[in-house]
């Protein structure tokens, strides 16, 4: 099926999924439900016998920390702590200064909780959610005891308790039932995206010409979850360190393998003619991409270039190609060394880091959402003096807060009025029919199961706002403690401050700075131009092009198109950002090919090179890759290869240039 039947109505397929998920029972849903459950029996019993005044925020706190596989629990659960302790040392600090002045009180930590998810917008996995609960565990203390500031130390103390509480309690039994399901998944994830990259890279050499630039971008899609998913295995195994280096260099690997296989069928389009030296030279790439050593054929394509080079008969273009193959099988060569790393445990070759791209403006638009909608709720509900309120400011700055960092901040607006009915009906049928009828911890214990499993359930399906916001709204509201007591006005009151913080965080999330997805895409597009300019200037830079920013931008960009079909002009949208990636990409590998060959040539061919390829003229830039190749002809091989690569990388500038001529005049990069 060619690619435009595949991505055909993807609106519509993620619809249809989306009802028939409801139907579903995902795989280790029963698994996971017993294990969050046996957790949170064994907190509560820990709770009720130390008679924590806070006893209910173990089960709000330990359903925070669900996640579908054991390596997210435990991620959460690091960052949850970290989080809770900066939190509660600054919610003192915050409350012995304006313990007599409300308003200040919540001014200020509205601009500190803003700060906060700024930063956690930043971040990813997470950290990002340590970040945000440093800031709501201060509305927890500080805000929720802000009528009575004197227990606000007590309140710090068993705030504290409680999620630790629950935190140790939800390692140790994730350590019983111990899985490494993610290690699993994401070593089975990196074969597959290895084994399709491998095809990517057979079909370009068979067709010579590059993949389509959706196809790569669709790879790419799929590729950057992985570095998510690394972090959630680290803490499942005890060599996950050594693991994680591995999978992150099989990682890079496979987004440099999408740009050198875009590069390499680039060159084989613009072959000026047929080449046996060529042809040779994808029958060795062949062979070295499907092979467990794939460098052990860098000597075969070395001596293949030599051999031309002394015919007299290597042209630029076939140069080129030469080079591009050196290249892929290097990239595949660290790929194969990252994933005997990643599964055996040992250190990679090298150690990298996978950066991805930064909306800066995007941070600060969250900040401002949550520190406005934090400062507005938070005034007119402590200022009402009304019981319940707290519940209505806790909702509305935990949500709003997470919501900010998702990528559709509207789907924890839609999940809180969705979910709100469920709450309130779970809450009834406790507090009126089953709490009353029990006087006994197993039974009470044995009842909050069908709240655990559709928690968990609606997690495991894909609905993971929705599985979070019922079951923590579910425990908050239901309040469990030693002794059970119904009080059918707080009930209501309760219930009706619910339903006001989920409106509240419906139209906040909607309102306060709605994300635009044009802007959005907009911004990505000048962040990759950004980064031609920098290439362009920064000569002296010798790090390697980020592979993993580029793609990541790229990938963000498609999914900021709203799901919609690939049409032409998205095509051609696409064809060109990437372009632009691969433009500067290869003015990276220029400035390090000059700097290598820079012995080795002529100093006034060198000072001409320099100073014309920040220009970007096609023209002269490929007669310089000409000049070049032709210097490497009268040296001996020691020195040769560093010319050939200096004309190759002058060559692959040169020509992407061109392709995108009328853009970069448009952007005023060509002069």
């Amino acid at each position: 099926m060619s690619t435009v039947v595949i991505q055909k109505n993807p609106t519509e397929r993620e619809h249809r999924s989306d009802r028939l998920s409801f139907a579903q029972w995902p795989a280790g849903t029963t698994a996971l439900a017993f294990e969050i459950w046996l957790a949170l029996a064994v907190s509560y019993y820990i709770a009720f016998i130390l008679e924590l005044n806070s006893a209910a925020s173990v089960g709000t706190g330990l359903l925070i920390l669900v996640g579908p596989t054991q390596g997210m629990v435990l991620s959460k659960a690091i960052y949850r702590i970290a989080g809770t302790l900066f939190g509660a040392v600054f919610a003192i600090i915050l409350t012995s200064l304006f313990s007599q002045d409300r308003t200040m009180l919540i001014a200020v930590f509205s601009v500190y909780m803003a700060c906060l998810v700024a930063i956690a917008t930043l971040l990813r996995d997470f950290r990002a959610y340590g970040c945000i609960l440093a800031g709501y565990t201060v509305a927890l203390i500080s805000i929720a005891d802000v009528g009575a500031p004197t227990a606000a130390f007590t309140g710090m103390l068993d705030r504290v308790a409680a999620i630790l509480l629950a935190v140790l309690v939800l390692a140790f039994v994730s350590s019983i039932f111990a899985t490494a399901e993610s290690a699993r998944s994401l070593q089975s994830k990196l074969r597959l995206s290895a084994r399709d990259v491998v095809g990517m890279a057979l079909a370009t050499l068979d067709q010579r010409v590059p993949p389509d630039p959706s196809q790569c971008v669709a790879m790419s899609a799929r590729l950057m979850p992985l570095r998510s998913e690394i972090g959630f295995a680290t803490p499942e195994l005890l060599d996950g360190w050594a693991r994680a280096k591995g999978a992150r260099s099989a990682l890079l690997g496979l987004f440099e393998a999408i740009s050198a296989i875009q590069a390499l069928g680039l060159g084989l389009r613009n072959l000026s003619a047929a080449s046996s030296t060529v042809d040779n030279a994808i029958s060795i790439v062949r062979a070295a991409i499907i092979a467990q050593h794939p460098e052990k054929r860098l000597a075969d394509i070395d001596a293949l270039t030599h051999q031309a080079m002394e015919a007299e008969s290597l042209s630029i273009d076939e140069a080129y190609v030469l080079d591009r193959c050196t290249f892929m099988i290097e990239v595949f060569s660290d790929i194969r060394d990252g994933l005997l790393s990643s599964r055996v445990g040992q250190l990679p070759r090298r150690s990298v880091s996978l950066p991805v791209h930064q909306d800066y403006i995007a941070a600060v638009l969250n900040g401002l959402r949550v520190g406005l909608a934090a400062g507005i709720v938070g005034l007119l509900a402590v200022l009402s003096g009304l019981p319940g309120a707290s519940l209505m400011i806790l909702g509305t700055i935990v949500f709003v807060s997470l919501g900010s960092v998702l990528h559709d901040p509207l789907a924890m607006g839609r999940a809180a009025l969705l979910m709100t009915p469920a709450v309130i009906v779970t809450g009834t049928i406790y507090d009126f029919l089953i709490f009353p009828n029990i006087s006994d911890y197993p039974l009470f214990i044995i009842s909050l199961a069908p709240v655990v499993v559709v928690t968990c359930w609606l997690i495991k399906t894909g609905k993971g706002p929705m599985g979070i916001f019922y079951g923590v709204q579910s425990i908050s509201l239901l309040s469990p403690a030693n002794v059970q007591t119904l009080d059918p006005t707080a009930f209501l009151d309760t219930t009706a401050f619910l339903v006001a913080g989920s409106i509240c965080i419906f139209f906040s999330l909607l309102l306060i700075a709605p994300v635009d997805p044009g802007l959005r895409r907009l911004r990505l597009a000048l962040a990759i131009g950004r980064t031609l300019r920098r290439a362009l200037v920064d000569e002296n830079r010798l790090d390697q092009p980020r592979a993993s920013l580029h793609y990541d931008r790229l990938s963000q960009f498609s999914s900021w198109q709203n799901g919609g079909p690939v049409t032409p002009a998205r095509r051609n949208v696409m064809r060109r950002l990437s372009d632009l990636g691969n433009l500067s990409f290869a003015v990276r590998r220029s400035w390090r090919a000059l700097d290598q060959a820079r012995t080795a040539v002529d100093a006034a061919i060198d000072a001409k090179a320099r100073q014309i390829l920040p220009t970007l003229s096609p023209v002269e830039i490929l007669d310089l890759s000409r000049t070049y190749l032709a210097a490497a002809a009268g040296l001996d091989r020691s020195k040769r290869l560093d010319l050939v690569h200096a004309a190759a990388a002058l060559y692959g500038t040169a020509v992407l240039t061109t392709s995108e001529m009328r853009l970069l005049r448009h952007l005023k990069l060509l002069r």
